[in-house]
């Protein structure tokens, strides 16, 4: 048979279906959770979303509690359609380098959890109140908690809250502030880079 009828006889023959392909699950983003005070804990928070930020547009900072959300900044195209979607969901959020900014208030830790169940990019929640049960909530849905210890601090402090981490098995770091030249700006600014380990 020429390759002609072959073609044409092939038109009227169902051919079996092809072998479904595996598919991975989608990956999900990281999520980090930074204890700490006000002037340590939220530029670490910051420089730590864009060290999780890997090959995400953006990454997503939350910090509670705030006084205030800060002024919004030059913010990269990923980080603006970031906010832009947040809002749409009725989350106060500004734009700060590539950063989306989230600042709740005293009673609003809740809403936290709303932040990271609609997005896929890394969420950093710095923590600087004191310990409630919307924080602990959150303990259990981190990939990584980071304290930062001031090098003044009480060691056994630290030695404590990782002996409650372990005991929730989250895995758990200890880190000083930022204190490199230009580093609490740029984190501040929304363009700081921080890699941690546990």
């Amino acid at each position: 048979m020429s390759g002609f009828l072959e073609r044409a006889a092939s038109a009227f023959v169902t051919l079996p279906p092809e072998p479904a392909v595996a598919v991975a699950p989608p990956r999900f983003a990281a999520r980090a959770l930074v204890l700490g005070s006000v002037r340590d804990a939220v530029p670490v928070g910051a420089a730590l979303a864009g060290g999780l930020r890997e090959r995400a547009p953006s990454a997503v900072l939350v910090t509670w509690p705030a006084p205030a959300a800060p002024r919004p900044a030059l913010g990269t195209p990923g980080a603006s359609r970031l906010v832009a979607g947040l809002q749409a969901r009725g989350l106060a959020v500004v734009a700060r380098g590539r950063l989306a900014w989230i600042a709740l208030g005293d009673g609003e830790l809740g809403l936290a959890r709303r932040a990271l169940a609609v997005v896929d990019v890394p969420v950093v929640v710095a923590i600087t109140g004191p310990r409630s049960a919307a924080s602990d909530a959150l303990l259990a849905e981190q990939d990584l908690v980071v304290l930062v210890v001031p090098p003044d601090a009480d060691a056994r402090v630290a030695a404590l809250v990782e002996e409650q981490l372990t005991e929730e098995n989250v895995p758990f770091s200890a880190r000083a502030p930022l204190t490199a030249p230009g580093a609490r700006t740029t984190a501040l600014a929304g363009w700081g880079r921080l890699k941690v380990t546990p």
